[in-house]
C-alpha cells in the first residue's frame, strides 16, 4: 500500500501548482476585463476547495486511489477547458493548460487517458460557452503570458521531478522483486530437496502431476537392507551425540554408494537403513547393482570398525539383506507425507534380515538369480535357511570382477 501512496505522492502538489495558476490567470484576466461576476467568483472558490477534496479522498481509500485520480484528471481537464474559454481563449496560457493537461493524462495512464482528458477539455470549453456564451479576449497580456511561462517552467520542473520519483520507485520495485524471486527459488530448492527424501528421485516430477502419485505396482524390484545392530545398548553406554553422529555418518555413506549403484533412498528406520533399485523403471542389472551397492556398504563398514577400533572408539556390528520380489508403491498422506512399498517382498526383507549374521550379506533366492552368476555365492546353512521365509539363503564372499581376476 505504501508502494501505491508513494506512485501518486506528487499528485496534489501538482495539482495546486495548477490551481493556483488558472486562479491567477482568471483574476489577471476578469482585473483587466473587469468581469468579476459570479461565475468568475464560483470558478475560483471551486479551485481553491477541490484540490484539497480530491487529496482528503484519496487518503481515505488508498486501496482507490488510482481510480480516483484517474477520474479526476476528467475533471481537471474539464476544469482546464473552463478556465481557457473564461480568460479569452489566449494563446500562451491556452496553449500551456491543455499541454500540460494532456501530457500529465499521457504520462499518468497511456493514450486513452489522453484522450479522455482531450475530451474533458473541449467539454469544458463547450460547457462555458452554453452557460456565458462565446468569449474571445483582447486587451494587454502580458501579465498572463509571463505567468504562463512561470507556471510553465515549475510545472514542468516538478513533472521531472515526479517522473524521477517514479523512476527510482520502478528501480526500488524491481529490486524488491529480484529479492523476492530470488527467496521464492530459495524456497523452491528447499522444497524440491524435501521431495527428493520423500520419494525417489525419478518421481518428483509426477508431484507435481494433476493426478499426483498413484499406488502402483512394481515387479521385480531389490530391495537393500542394512541394520546396524546393538544401537540401543551403544546409546545406553556412550554419549547420545557420539551415537547419533556414526549413525548419521553411515548413512550418508549408504547414500552415497546407493546413488553410485543406481540405488534409492526408500527410508531409515531407526538403526535400519533401506534401498531400492528397479523403481519406478526396472533395469535389467539391477540385482547386479543391488548386491555389488551391499557388498560396497558391507566394506565401507569393515573400513569404519578398523579405524573406529585402533582410535578405541565404540562401533556397531551390522547385517545386510538383499530381497528381490514384486511392491506396490505409493504415497501415505497423513500428518506428514510419506512415500512406501508394501508387499510380501518387504516382509521376506526383513526376515532375510533377521536371519543374517552379523557382519555378512544375507541374499535371497529371488535375488541371487536376479543377480546372476558373477559373484561368489555360498549358501547359508540349513538352520538359518529354516529360520527364514523363503527357500534359501545365499552369502557373498566376493564381488564378480574380483572372481573373475581370480580365474584369470
Amino acid at each position: 500500500m505504501s508502494l501505491l501512496l508513494d506512485r501518486f505522492a506528487l499528485f496534489y502538489p501538482m495539482r495546486i501548482v495548477g490551481t493556483v495558476f488558472m486562479m491567477t490567470v482568471v483574476v489577471l484576466y476578469a482585473s483587466q476585463e473587469h468581469r468579476f461576476d459570479p461565475f468568475y467568483i464560483a470558478l475560483l472558490a471551486i479551485l481553491v476547495v477541490y484540490p484539497h477534496v480530491v487529496h482528503y479522498v484519496a487518503r481515505k481509500y488508498p486501496q482507490k486511489r488510482r481510480s480516483i485520480e484517474l477520474r479526476t484528471f476528467l475533471f481537471d481537464s474539464f476544469a482546464v477547458g473552463v478556465v481557457v474559454h473564461a480568460i479569452g481563449l489566449g494563446p500562451l496560457p491556452t496553449f500551456v493548460l491543455i499541454t500540460v493537461a494532456l501530457a500529465s493524462a499521457l504520462s499518468v495512464d497511456g493514450l486513452r487517458q489522453m484522450l479522455r482528458s482531450a475530451a474533458g477539455v473541449a467539454a469544458g470549453i463547450a460547457a462555458y460557452a452554453i452557460v456565458e456564451g462565446i468569449n474571445v479576449g483582447g486587451g494587454d497580456r502580458i501579465a498572463i503570458d509571463i505567468a504562463s511561462s512561470v507556471f510553465t517552467f515549475v510545472y514542468f520542473m516538478a513533472f521531472a521531478y515526479s517522473s524521477h520519483n517514479r523512476s527510482a520507485l520502478l528501480q526500488r520495485s524491481e529490486t524488491e522483486l529480484r529479492e523476492r524471486s530470488a527467496s521464492l527459488e530459495i524456497e523452491k530448492l528447499r522444497s524440491d530437496r524435501l521431495l527428493y527424501n520423500l520419494v525417489p528421485a525419478r518421481l518428483v516430477a509426477q508431484m507435481s502431476a494433476p493426478a499426483g502419485i498413484r499406488p502402483t505396482r512394481f515387479d521385480p524390484v531389490v530391495l537393500v537392507a542394512i541394520e546396524l545392530r546393538h544401537l540401543s545398548s551403544a546409546l545406553a553406554s556412550q554419549p547420545a551425540e557420539d551415537v547419533v553422529s556414526y549413525l548419521t555418518h553411515c548413512f550418508k555413506a549408504f547414500d552415497s554408494i546407493a546413488d553410485r549403484f543406481g540405488l534409492e533412498k526408500l527410508k531409515t528406520i531407526g538403526d535400519t537403513y533401506i534401498a531400492i533399485a528397479g523403481l519406478p523403471t526396472p533395469g535389467a542389472h539391477d540385482g547386479v547393482a543391488s548386491v555389488e551397492a551391499a557388498l560396497a556398504m558391507r566394506e565401507f563398514l569393515d573400513d569404519l570398525t578398523e579405524s573406529r577400533r585402533a582410535h578405541g572408539a565404540f562401533v556397531l556390528d551390522a547385517r545386510i539383506a538383499v530381497h528381490a520380489g514384486s511392491v506396490v508403491a505409493g504415497i501415505v498422506e497423513t500428518s506428514k507425507l510419506s512415500y512406501d512399498v508394501f508387499g510380501g517382498a518387504m516382509k521376506t526383507l526383513f526376515t532375510v534380515l533377521r536371519s543374517c549374521n552379523d557382519n555378512e550379506v544375507a541374499v535371497s533366492d529371488a535375488a541371487r538369480r536376479l543377480a546372476g552368476d558373477g559373484f561368489a555365492w555360498r549358501e547359508l546353512d540349513a538352520s538359518a535357511a529354516a529360520a527364514s521365509s523363503t527357500r534359501r539363503l545365499y552369502g557373498v564372499k566376493t564381488r564378480g570382477a574380483e572372481r573373475l581376476a581370480q580365474k584369470a
